[in-house]
């Protein structure tokens, strides 16, 4: 009886040898795929900017350490810190415990290293140890950090400027540039406030940001510029003000004061005593006439002088011819004497005068006068004489007209 093959069987047992091959195979290119990410010394290399620092008794530590896969390949590595007794060390990214990492080929993986000190620590040298290990336990790479704890500085905040006084005019603000300094060892939230005159507000921004703030955030060792603005109060007098700005954070309290030196607004009026701006003056004679000079300004008017400007001939002086000082809000009188020429011709004339201060606050004052000058009693005298005999005269004519 012939043999009858049946092609459905032939082909399912050539389909399952074919799939057993090809997972065979794949296995295998596994097995050699794991054996080839093995770190291999010289791969692997951990890295720090700082691996030796000084630092003060319970002082926190915060440096940065970079693991960088120099192959070519995948590398899973196992991270292991070692510290001193009582000493924590830890490897944090994202907020996270790092206790494996990852890394592509050629990639650099930053990791924060966070380092506390024991209570009561002694004074001395102390190194901690970042192994990474392979698959195998094998340390492909170490890190030493060597920690001197010593009396380094004070711990604490800094407030610092290079321009602690500052000079303006009333009505202006005053701004400051001030440094401050996280120095307690370890990452803070700051606090801002200040001590000021009454009515007078101070505002703190980061440095040349508009935001206005009163924390800040700081990581230990950081450094950061705050622009604070010192706004006087409405009407504040000329003189030296002092504002006292104040960092708190937990313990650590600092203060810096801060000077505004309000150099005060200069403005004056100039006016007559009786309010009014004309007078008579007789020809070649004095007529005095009493001016007022106030301080409409909130700084003190220093040597107040006085000038002229008179038409030809005419003489005008003042008594007296300088004044010291006027404070804020006060007045001070001077009498002037005008001589007009004594050929001048009767008639209104304009006299100005002007009061004025020198120096790095000057100001001045003008005032407009209208003289009438009257002529001499003498040339009246004439005159009125004329004006007589020429009357006379009319009449003696009419009377003899009259007679004919």
């Amino acid at each position: 009886m012939p043999l009858t093959i049946n092609k459905k069987v032939i082909s399912l047992a050539w389909s399952s040898r074919v799939s057993v091959i090809l997972t065979s195979a794949f296995l295998c290119a596994l097995l050699l795929g794991s054996a080839s990410v093995t770190a291999a010394s010289g791969e692997v290399k951990i890295v720090t900017s700082f691996p030796r620092i000084e630092v003060n008794p319970g002082q926190s530590i915060q440096l940065s350490v970079n693991i960088n896969n120099l192959s070519a390949e995948y590398q899973t590595l196992s991270l292991e810190v070692t510290a001193p007794q009582g000493w924590q060390a830890t490897l944090k990214s994202g907020g996270y415990l790092v206790k494996m990492v990852t890394l592509a080929p050629y990639e650099n993986k930053p990791l924060s290293l966070t380092i506390t000190q024991p209570t009561g620590v002694s004074l001395g040298s102390f190194t901690v140890v970042i192994k990474a290990k392979d698959a195998s336990g094998n340390v492909v790479d170490s890190l030493s950090i060597i920690i001197d704890v010593a009396e380094v500085s004070p711990l604490g905040l800094t407030l610092s400027t290079t321009s602690p006084s500052i000079e303006g005019p009333a009505g202006k603000s005053f701004q400051f540039s001030v440094d401050l300094v996280n120095d307690t060892g370890e990452e803070r939230d700051i606090d801002l406030s200040y001590i000021a005159p009454a009515q007078w507000t101070v505002t703190f921004s980061p440095g040349y940001e508009s935001t206005l703030v009163r924390a800040v955030h700081m990581k230990a060792g950081e450094r950061k510029t705050l622009r604070i603005t010192v706004t006087p109060a409405s009407g504040a007098d000329a003189g030296e003000y002092l504002i006292t700005v104040l960092a708190t954070s937990g313990p650590y309290s600092q203060s810096l004061d801060l000077k505004a030196i309000i150099t005060g607004t200069y403005t004056m009026e100039l006016s007559t005593s009786d309010g009014l701006l004309n007078l008579n003056a007789p020809q070649g004679e004095v007529t005095t006439l009493t001016m007022v000079v106030k301080n409409t300004g909130s700084g003190t008017l220093e040597k107040i002088g006085f000038r002229s400007i008179t038409p030809s001939g005419w003489e005008v002086t003042f008594e007296p011819d300088q004044i010291a000082a006027v404070p804020p809000g006060s007045s001070a009188q001077v009498v002037v004497s005008i001589k007009p020429a004594s050929d001048a011709i009767p008639g209104d004339y304009s006299l100005r005068i002007t009061a004025y201060t020198s120096g790095s606050n000057s100001v001045s004052q003008t005032l407009e006068l209208r003289v009438t000058v009257l002529g001499s009693i003498a040339w009246g005298l004439v005159g009125l004489a004329i004006i007589i005999v020429v009357v006379l005269g009319l009449v003696f004519i009419f009377w003899r007209l009259g007679r004919r």
